[in-house]
């Protein structure tokens, strides 16, 4: 082999055996650290040679608090909490869950991924990391704060059925509904409009009319009913038309939502559903219906409310038996409307731990 053959194949050799690190794993006299905080040893860092950071993320430490830390030494075989006084920002945010030790400076990022922020009727589960000095005190929050809510505009018109089937106490059960429905939106950026429907159109207050009243019971309450025949797909082009125009205060960036709410099919109408429908969609208007009452126990009626609904019907559509059962939706439909990516509604748990991404893994490379 030539002189520049042989050192090459050295080259080689010695660039393979730098890739490789040895240790030592005493499996004879194993040291083992025992705490009764729950899911102790989640998370194990070395930190500052001569010590280990244990993470039990679902110890609950007080009302609020979720996860601690503890300080381990091989010396005397034990383990302490370490005392973290965290922001009030950090609720259940299972401290612990990951943790990571610098190997330059002697700094310590412990993370967890559920913290709880409420943002009207939903809630937000965000991660925070901790950043801590040698002593294993807190050198700064990582976010220093959680992100604002977000402030999706959203805007709602109610098409109400006011025809003549309808009773006076349905009729009232109905507002209260209404009522109800644009009370669980404080806290969000949603403003609404209301319009009556029956063979006579009604607009009872328009998106500007919303921004300047004292509270929903001042708009609602004084609604009186039309009486008459069924107009529901004429009633949807109106509001199409006129609510949702930027003169009555509805916005252009918004999310733009109508609610329908019949007590069965639509009767001499002039109008065909196909001759409405493609306009709110053109419009890119969310369409909810909500069916009260027998008639819907009818196929054709069940079919007509699935062409007022957007798509997929099982989202969109909802049918009760009776005006008094319309605040059983009053949470399905709160959470289809207000809730978002990343949330869960305070009163259901759809989402528990899906979005929850940030904190889960963590790395500290200063």
């Amino acid at each position: 082999m030539s002189c520049l053959g042989m050192a090459f194949a050295v080259v080689l050799f010695l660039t393979g055996l730098a890739s490789y690190h040895g240790f030592n794993l005493d499996v004879e006299e194993p040291l083992v650290f025992q705490e009764d905080g729950a899911s102790f040893g989640q998370s194990v860092v070395q930190f500052d040679r001569s010590r280990l950071v244990v993470g039990a993320p679902l110890e609950v430490v007080t009302v609020n608090k979720t996860g601690r830390l503890y300080d381990c030494t091989p010396a005397t075989r034990g383990c302490q909490p370490i005392s973290l006084n965290t922001t009030s920002e950090a609720v259940d945010m299972s401290l612990g869950l990951s943790l990571a030790a610098s190997t330059h400076l002697s700094q310590l990022l412990a993370c967890g991924p559920t913290v709880h922020k409420a943002c009207g009727e939903n809630m937000y589960i965000k991660g925070t990391c901790l950043l801590l000095d040698s002593h294993l005190q807190i050198i700064r929050t990582v976010p220093a704060a959680l992100p604002e809510c977000p402030s999706q505009e959203i805007d709602i018109a109610f098409l109400i059925d006011g025809s003549g089937s309808i009773d006076r106490a349905d009729f009232k059960r109905m507002k209260d509904f209404v009522r109800a429905v644009m009370d669980l939106s404080k806290g969000t950026d949603t403003q609404f409009s209301l319009m009556q429907y029956s063979n006579l159109m009604k607009t009872h207050f328009t998106f500007s009319q919303f921004q300047t009243a004292r509270n929903s019971r001042s708009l609602v309450d004084p609604i009186a009913q039309l009486n008459g025949l069924t107009f529901t797909a004429t009633g949807i082009r109106k509001v199409v038309r006129e609510l949702f125009h930027s003169r009555n205060g509805a916005r252009v960036n918004a999310r733009k939502i109508i609610i329908v709410i019949t007590d069965g099919e639509k009767f001499k109408d002039p109008l065909q559903y196909s001759d409405v429908i493609p306009e709110a969609e053109k419009a890119n208007i969310i369409r909810y219906a909500i069916g009260v009452g027998d008639a819907f126990q009818a196929h054709t009626a069940r079919r007509e409310l699935t062409t007022i609904g957007s798509m997929p019907s099982e989202d969109h559509v909802f049918m009760v038996g009776n005006f008094a059962a319309l605040s059983s939706i009053q949470a399905q439909l709160q959470e289809k409307i207000f809730a978002v990516e990343g949330t869960q509604s305070r009163t259901s748990s759809s989402f528990q731990h899906e979005m929850s991404q940030e904190g889960f893994s963590s790395i500290l490379t200063m």
